[in-house]
């Protein structure tokens, strides 16, 4: 269920992307290996909508990734993740100073086709199942 974005500078060509979100999937899909319904929107902003600092195209914009994801992933698959995707964001961008925000969420507060996951016995075994809980 990992749904994420990544806000970065525009004018990445198509086959670093491709290899970028290849990476990112990678060290998601490790982490949170249940369901395989990874989701990366890549969001990019060209210098002149970009503020740092209060100034307007001072620098590219500098990389920031965002994740929703359940609740349970153990620390240690945390941090193997987050360096995966850092690598994989520093090789596609070059660019210091990457930050990454993590949103978890318990299963009764995340609904498909209006129905909680709380709800899904089938949901909730798999995840304990695969997060060891």
């Amino acid at each position: 269920m990992p749904i994420t974005y990544l806000d970065a500078p525009s004018g990445l060509p198509v086959e670093a992307k491709s290899k970028l979100v290849k990476d990112i999937y990678g060290a998601l899909h490790e982490a949170y290996p249940f369901p395989d319904d990874v989701r990366i929107f890549l969001r990019e902003w060209p210098a002149e909508s970009v503020s740092q600092d209060g100034k307007l195209e001072s620098e590219p914009a500098r990389p920031v990734f965002m994740m929703h994801v359940p609740e349970g992933v153990n620390l240690e698959a945390k941090r193997k993740m987050l360096k995966g995707i850092n690598a994989a964001v520093a090789e596609a961008y070059h660019l210091p100073k990457f930050m990454i925000f993590i949103q978890e969420y318990p299963l009764e507060r995340v609904a498909l086709d209006g129905d909680l996951h709380s709800d899904n016995k089938a949901r909730v075994d798999a995840q304990k199942k695969a997060y060891g809980g």
